[in-house]
């Protein structure tokens, strides 16, 4: 996950707003209490989407605390603690964090990558021993997402497809069944969200990134799918005639997504729920498809 997930603020109600920051922190509370203070810098957006969705289906409330942190100290933060889904959904951050950075160095040769994946290999050995299936899972799509890459697959919708099944089967929460809950039906739908979520992160990825891709002669699908000639056209010009396509798909995706959620009965959350998948999802996409976006987090 990039951080491409994040609520629409000016239309968040106040107090959607705290609870969102409580997540966020919460997440990195969760990850400096189970793996220390350096993998807090994995954070992003995608995983508070993660953790909100999962948890709002739970009749639980949350335990809030207003306090200070290390990151904040001069003003207290609202966190949300001891949430099982805010410590899957940190699980997942990390697990996808390391091979984020493994793919960075053998693509780029980045020398940050390459210490940061190291860093990293005592969390990722932790995450192996607590989550061996979802480890496994992850690295084997990932591996034939390499696969397609390194035979510069020119199709878009194949080199979506490993990513779409490791996000699939990233939004089938294993605590469903520790808590003994029916799983079925919300187990598919879930795992729906996830799929279609995850095309529509690799496509807007990809587009965001085709100059980039291009300069460091990386792969990106767009470019060989739609057979992008700079001795004819400009970037801008092939962006431009390519992405009424695209955005055809990323709002197919979109709805996809929202059809899938209004088979859930959320308890909580669902008004920021909403708000990330109508307002938040749209807004990046309108904003990729312009100009662009800032991918690292940022704080709340």
């Amino acid at each position: 996950m990039l951080g491409y997930i994040k609520p629409d603020k000016p239309e968040l109600k106040i107090k959607e707003f705290e609870i969102y920051s409580g997540y966020y922190c919460g997440i990195c509370k969760s990850i400096s209490k189970r793996y220390g203070q350096l993998p807090r810098l994995a954070l992003n957006y995608d995983s508070v989407f993660l953790a909100i969705l999962l948890a709002g289906i739970s009749p639980t409330m949350e335990q809030i605390e207003i306090e200070r942190c290390l990151v904040h100290p001069t003003k207290k933060r609202t966190i949300i603690y001891d949430s099982p889904e805010i410590d899957y959904a940190a699980d997942i951050l990390l697990l996808l964090a390391y091979y984020k950075l493994k793919d960075d160095y053998q693509d780029e040769g980045s020398k940050r990558a390459a210490v940061g994946s190291v860093l990293m290999k005592r969390t990722m050995k932790k995450l192996e021993r607590t989550s061996p299936e979802k480890c496994g899972f992850v690295r084997d799509r990932l591996n034939e997402l390499s696969n397609l890459e390194s035979e510069n697959c020119p199709s878009i919708d194949r080199s979506a497809e490993p990513f779409a099944k490791l996000m699939e089967e990233v939004f089938d929460y294993p605590g469903w069944i520790k808590e003994k809950r029916t799983t079925g039906d919300l187990s598919q739908i879930y795992r729906r969200i996830g799929y279609h979520l995850g095309k529509w992160i690799y496509l807007i990825d990809a587009y965001d990134d085709i100059e980039d891709n291009l300069k460091k002669a990386s792969f990106n699908p767009l470019p060989i799918q739609f057979e992008y000639n700079p001795k004819r056209e400009t970037m801008e010009e092939f962006k431009g005639r390519i992405r009424e396509r695209i955005e055809r798909n990323l709002v197919l995706y979109l709805a996809e997504i929202a059809k899938s959620c209004s088979h859930l009965k959320f308890e909580k959350n669902q008004g920021l729920i909403e708000n990330i998948l109508y307002f938040g999802l749209m807004r990046t996409t309108e904003e990729i498809l312009k100009k662009g976006i800032e991918k690292n987090a940022e704080p709340i």
